[in-house]
């Protein structure tokens, strides 16, 4: 189990809070610029998203957080998931994306989305978690809260006897995820984006 203190399944109460820390996270992301060119609406744009995104994924249990208030959030997906189950409900909460530039802007990034998929496929064909998002507020950086809310999956995976997988468009994220004993095996340039996906894997330690 988790030894690290700060670090707890995220719940319902905090789907909100969840969104709004990853909105802010990701407003300078390139992806997420690369979608959403219009920095004004960006964030809430992205909050949106985060909203159902989080609906779904704290529902099932792949939702990690750290600070009070809320500072971090992680998803993690373990190995061998089980299919994400999306009621009626949950999925009315995407609609809200249809009246904004997000429909547009995943159309534009789908060789992106595309290639991110398929590299992972490629690199993680075997029982893994997968480090799907993290996002820190900026003014909780520094202060070890990515830390949080990395190192207990990795225990959970080296306990596991399992390998760890995410992948990241941010090149200042490679070398973090290398501390945690992440290994780059592919750099992979999307043409005509911009667009570098980095796709990580860490063996069982």
């Amino acid at each position: 189990m988790p030894s690290i203190t700060d670090f707890r399944p995220l719940t319902s109460t905090d789907i909100e809070r969840a969104a709004q820390v990853l909105a802010q996270a990701f407003i300078d992301d390139p992806l997420c610029t690369f979608m959403l060119p219009f920095r004004r609406t960006r964030v809430k744009t992205l909050a949106k998203f985060f909203r159902a995104y989080g609906t779904v994924n704290i529902a099932s249990q792949r939702g990690y957080g750290s600070g009070e208030p809320l500072q971090g959030v992680a998803y993690w997906e373990p190995p061998n998931p089980e299919n994400l189950s999306i009621s009626l409900k949950t999925l009315a909460k995407f609609l809200p994306l249809w009246l904004t530039y997000y429909p547009i802007g995943y159309y534009r990034a789908k060789a992106i989305i595309q290639t991110t998929d398929d590299l992972h496929k490629k690199y993680a064909d075997e029982p893994h978690y997968y480090l799907d998002n993290i996002g820190v507020i900026p003014s909780g950086r520094g202060m070890g809260i990515a830390s949080k809310l990395i190192r207990p999956i990795l225990e959970q995976a080296d306990s596991q006897r399992v390998i760890a997988y995410t992948d990241t468009v941010t090149p200042f994220n490679v070398a973090l995820y290398e501390h945690y004993g992440f290994q780059c095996v592919t750099e992979t340039p999307i043409p005509g984006t911009g667009i570098t996906v980095w796709g990580l894997r860490r063996p069982a330690q």
